[in-house]
This record gives structure tokens, sequence and C-alpha cells, in this order.
């Protein structure tokens, strides 16, 4: 090969294209403080199953979770301890959110009274929105804002979208 190699993704028993099976293309990586416990509020919560979790010893020798990856059936999300050495830092305090992730699930009103009584907080109550989902958000005790949502209409993406962009614009229209 030349200079310039291209080096392309591997395509086999565990593998398409470069890709995992199992992940999708997009798999979102969250530094959180006390990242066992996000991992127990997302089993627990959002029924994801842990794939794999790598400790290592944290300041005080005590072990953290630096790499963990849960399954959520239809993707996967990675997270790990906030580690500054690595620029990982915290999501900001108080209410304003440093990342939000969207979700969707079999029954939203069962999740988000599920994430309730495990410490959430209500951001937007379960309501039906112009997209044909029944949707509410939180915040769980991370930091991390979830958008958790049930299709409850059976739309086409072109469908779904044209009525949000019709809802987005009215905001203009007063």
């Amino acid at each position: 090969m030349s200079t310039e190699q291209s080096v392309r993704g591997v395509t086999g028993a565990h593998t398409t294209d470069g890709t995992p099976h199992g992940f999708t293309s997009l798999t979102p990586f969250l530094a959180v403080v006390d990242a066992a416990a996000a991992i127990d509020f997302c089993t627990r919560v959002f029924g994801a199953v842990l794939v794999d979790r790598t400790d290592m010893p944290g300041p005080d020798g005590t072990p953290v979770v630096v790499h963990a990856t849960l399954d959520l059936g239809n993707g996967r999300l990675q997270l790990g301890e906030v580690n500054p050495g690595f620029h990982l830092v915290p999501p900001p305090g108080g209410d304003d959110a440093c990342y939000s992730l969207g979700l969707y699930v079999p029954d939203v009103d069962d999740v988000v009274a599920r994430a309730v009584a495990a410490g959430a907080t209500v951001r937007e109550p379960v309501s039906a929105f112009v997209s044909g989902d029944r949707y509410g958000s939180i915040r769980d005790p991370f930091g991390i804002r979830w958008s958790i949502m049930t299709r409850v209409e059976d739309l086409s993406d072109e469908e779904s979208s044209a009525r949000v962009a019709e809802w987005a614009a009215s905001f203009g229209q007063e």
C-alpha cells in the first residue's frame, strides 16, 4: 500500500462494515459522577442490559467504572466515571442539561414512573405530542435529560416531521 493507506472496517462473524453487531453507528459515551449508580439506574428503570464493564482504581484506590456498555434494545450507551485527566467532566449542576438522550420504549408512562421512583425529576410530564408520540422528559440523578417516548400513531418519518415543523412554526405567529 502507499503512504496514504485506507483502512476499511472489517466484516466478519461479529462485525459488519466496521460496526460491531449490536451497536448502531452512533453510540454515545457519557461521563457521570457515580457511574456504578448510573448503570444501576439504567438497568432498573430502562431495562438496559450491562454488556461490559471495566473498573480501575480511583484516586483513593477504590474501583471506579472507566467504561461500561449498556444495551437498550435497539441501541447502546456507553458511560464511565468523570475523569478530568481524559477531559471527561461532569454535566453542569442545577436544572440545565449538558446533554439529552431520546429513548423509545413500549410504555412511556411506566418508564417515567419507574424513573421518578428511582430519583429522577420530571421535566415535562407525559402527554401526547404532535409527532405521533406519547412523550415526557426527565432529568436523572446524574444530570442527564432523557426524552422518553412511545410512538402511538403509525406515522412515516415525513408525516411526523411535517407535524413537528407545523407546530414549531406556530410559535412565530403570536
